[in-house]
């Protein structure tokens, strides 16, 4: 479709301007031109000719909005949601060409469609096992376990590096930079123990063509492209969908129940079930909590021993890492029972020689000699040295 666009200059000047901040936006706002220009071509118009009558008048802007807005319903061509975002490409095309659209009269004239909120419940841990048991292709397998268990939102997956996956550390640290964000500000997240030994195994599989510059998700060498990859994953996931019997989608909608989208907000739920909002809104990159300023160890060793249990997906993976918590758990215990036993004994030995000291102070003529005699004759000193 946005093939039409390909030899309109303004459009593509338009498009990189957009484009400099947000891939995505860019290409959001390219599917919208490309519908309106298919809106246009149905009025004997194109994007660059529009504009002149707009200019000069031949044409009323709201009035053209307010047409394409029922297009798109009639052709039932997208969701509200995606309706309202193809009219915010197309009004600001037309503001970045100097058309001036009064938002009062926007509102007045161009009747857009009200949008609901559908409730969005989260995947429980079954939902997954569900999918996975007919997933028979490794990367994918991956992909879902590491979105599930780190709650990176699906263009951040599809765009890792091998050098943003640091293994070295428990659990597995990752690295999301800040430009491939959707709020423009890095982050360091954690997956489970079980997306780690998925995701080693791809590697592994695939090292003699990867470098650290890679992308782990890459389709073939020559898949660079972020972009390429998610809309693969994408399709692979739908594929599974059906397989799984999962492809139901939500009334009066093309949208599927459930989406690359739904594993974040598993991973959201649980971690905000086990910790607090404020560890999962900075979990999952939301700028407003306090964990932006705590240290990166305190924060890996909350989602080491209170998320990752309950993000594993698998029983027995799961009662492995529950085993290996609750073992260093009790090796922590029994260190502090020692150091407690080994003050109890200091105590102890204080204790007693504050008794000796207090009755030597009733007996000042024994305690003189003493000291006269010095630490050779005190009965006390060769006990203690016998013991010894």
């Amino acid at each position: 479709m946005q093939q039409i666009l390909i030899n309109d200059a303004r459009v593509t000047t338009f498009l990189e301007s957009i484009g400099r901040n947000s891939r995505n936006s860019k290409r959001t706002y390219g599917t919208g031109l490309a519908h309106f220009a298919e809106f246009l071509k149905s009025k004997n118009q194109k994007p660059d000719t529009i504009i002149s009558s707009l200019v000069k008048g031949k044409v009323n802007v709201y009035e053209l909005l307010d047409q394409f807005v029922s297009y798109l319903t009639k052709q039932n061509i997208a969701a509200v949601t995606s309706i309202n975002l193809y009219m915010a490409a197309v009004r600001s095309y037309l503001e970045f060409q100097d058309i001036d659209i009064v938002p009062s009269k926007f509102r007045r004239r161009v009747k857009m469609p009200k949008s609901y909120a559908d409730p969005e419940e989260p995947l429980t841990l079954s939902d997954i096992r569900d999918l996975l048991e007919f997933c028979n292709n490794a990367r994918l397998t991956c992909y879902l376990l590491l979105l599930a268990s780190s709650g990176l939102r699906p263009m951040e997956a599809a765009s890792l590096r091998i050098k943003d996956v640091d293994f070295s550390t428990s659990p597995t640290r990752i690295n999301i930079r800040k430009e491939i964000t959707k709020t423009k500000r890095g982050r360091v997240v954690y997956c489970s123990d079980e997306a780690t030994i998925h995701l080693q195994k791809l590697l592994k599989f695939r090292k003699n063509e990867m470098q650290p510059d890679s992308l782990i998700f890459s389709i073939q060498k020559r898949s660079k492209v972020p972009d390429t990859i998610y809309y693969k994953m994408l399709h692979q996931f739908e594929k599974l969908q059906k397989i799984a019997d999962k492809d139901q989608r939500k009334e009066n909608s093309k949208r599927h129940k459930i989406t690359l989208h739904s594993f974040r907000r598993t991973a959201f739920s649980i971690i905000n079930e086990n910790t607090n909002s404020e560890f999962a809104n900075w979990f999952l990159g939301h700028n407003h909590s306090v964990y932006w300023t705590h240290k990166e160890q305190e924060r890996r060793e909350i989602y080491r021993s209170k998320c990752m249990p309950f993000l594993t997906i698998y029983q027995e993976t799961r009662d492995n890492t529950i085993e290996t918590t609750l073992k260093e758990k009790d090796k922590a215990i029994q260190q502090l029972k020692r150091a407690d036993a080994e003050k109890n004994v200091q105590i102890a030995e204080l204790m007693q020689f504050k008794k000796q000291m207090q009755a030597m102070l009733r007996e000042p003529e024994k305690l003189i000699g003493m000291l006269q005699e010095g630490p050779a004759h005190d009965p006390d000193l060769q006990k203690q040295k016998q013991r010894k």
